[in-house]
Formats: C-alpha cells, sequence, structure tokens
C-alpha cells in the first residue's frame, strides 16, 4: 500500500486517527481514485458522525453515478488485511505527507500566478500561500489539561522568567517583577473624568545592555 491507501483505510478503522486527522486532510491533496474515495468517507462522517465501513462505501458508489474501476479497486483494496500499525508511526506519516501535498500544491499554484494564468490571485498572494502550507501542524496542544498535565502545570507555575519592571512600584507588585520577555502586554484603566488629561510613555525593551528610547505622547 501507498501512503494514500494506508491513509484512507486508516480512516475507516481507527476512529481516533480520524477525528484527529480529518480537520487537517484537504480533498485536492489526494490524487486519482483515492480523491474519490475520501470525499465518499468525508461526507459519510459528515452526515453521520461515524466511520463508513468498506460494504457502506461499495453501497454509496453503486448509488452514485461514478463509473470507474480504479474506484472500485480502491475501495476492494481497503478490505484486505495488513499488518497492526503502530498509531503515532501512521499519524506522522499522515503529517509529513499533507505537508509535503500542502507544499507541492503551493508550488504549482505559485508558479500559475507567476506566470499570469490564474484568474483570481496575484503575486502578492504566494507569501501567505506559502505561510500557509508550511504552517500544517497535527499539533492540538494549546495548553495544559487540568488534572493529565499536573505536573507540566506546575512547572509553568513555578517558572523562572526575566522580567522587564515597570516605573510603578504598585505595578511590580501586581506582576511580580514587570512583564515577561517576549510577551505582548496591554494595559488598560478608565479616567475619572472624559476631559482628563492622560500621558503615555511607549518604551522598547531590545536587550539588557541596549539604549531604552523613552518618547512622551500627549
Amino acid at each position: 500500500m501507498n501512503t494514500q491507501e494506508l491513509i484512507l483505510k486508516g480512516l475507516i478503522e481507527n476512529d481516533a486517527f480520524s477525528r484527529k486527522t480529518i480537520p487537517y486532510i484537504k480533498v485536492e491533496y489526494f490524487e486519482g481514485a483515492e480523491r474519490v474515495v475520501f470525499q465518499m468517507i468525508l461526507q459519510y462522517v459528515v452526515a453521520y458522525n461515524k466511520l463508513p465501513s468498506v460494504d457502506v462505501l461499495k453501497i454509496e458508489y453503486e448509488s452514485s453515478d461514478i463509473d470507474d474501476t480504479n474506484v472500485v479497486n480502491a475501495i476492494n483494496n481497503m478490505s484486505e488485511e495488513t499488518e497492526k500499525m503502530e498509531e503515532q508511526w501512521i499519524l506522522d506519516k499522515t503529517e509529513e505527507w499533507c505537508k509535503a501535498r500542502a507544499m507541492h500544491l503551493a508550488i504549482m499554484e505559485s508558479i500559475q500566478i507567476i506566470d499570469g494564468k490564474h484568474k483570481e490571485k496575484s503575486e502578492g498572494a504566494i507569501p501567505d500561500i506559502m505561510t500557509a502550507a508550511l504552517a500544517i501542524n497535527f499539533d492540538e496542544n494549546v495548553g495544559h489539561d487540568y488534572t493529565a498535565d499536573a505536573e507540566d502545570r506546575f512547572e509553568f507555575y513555578h517558572r523562572t522568567e526575566e522580567r522587564v519592571p515597570f516605573d510603578l512600584d504598585m505595578m511590580n507588585q501586581i506582576t511580580k517583577g514587570g512583564a515577561p520577555r517576549k510577551t505582548l502586554n496591554i494595559i488598560m484603566s478608565g479616567c475619572v473624568r472624559p476631559d482628563t488629561k492622560i500621558r503615555v510613555r511607549v518604551r522598547r525593551v531590545l536587550g539588557p545592555n541596549s539604549p531604552s528610547p523613552e518618547p512622551s505622547l500627549p
């Protein structure tokens, strides 16, 4: 089996694998009959929130207007017995395949734009196209699970960070020494009266040995 076939087989046999990968896999990543089969799988999952079996795919094919023996062969190949694959391995292979296919399609689209053959996009869109292709990542970790990641969470809470102190002692007390470096912070407060005049100080800290310009804005 090639990578496309392995992915399709995983999508109908492994619920955890399917739910992790389907949000990132695009129809255009597949080629040939496998693209048609993936569309059938995706439509079934969206409609019933369950994975289709090989028999279901055969019935869906027979009830469609598709007439392609390659699609039939692709569906039949999914019923072949194979050795159980390590889940993380097939997940990593799928991520690599998605990245490679996304980059290939991004390059092909960029060439069309450069040649003036793209009807909708100009050369200014190329950086965004390439950035989107490079950004594919199956890692869904956006924080700490309260119980499962208790040790990592404890370490995060007690991590010592280099901080940039404020000019106000009270702010340093509230933030425990200032704002951590390489973070974006916004501090807001309300004025006592609408006509109260305030002064805003902007300071950019470049490094421990760099000068810190402090322009004042009225």
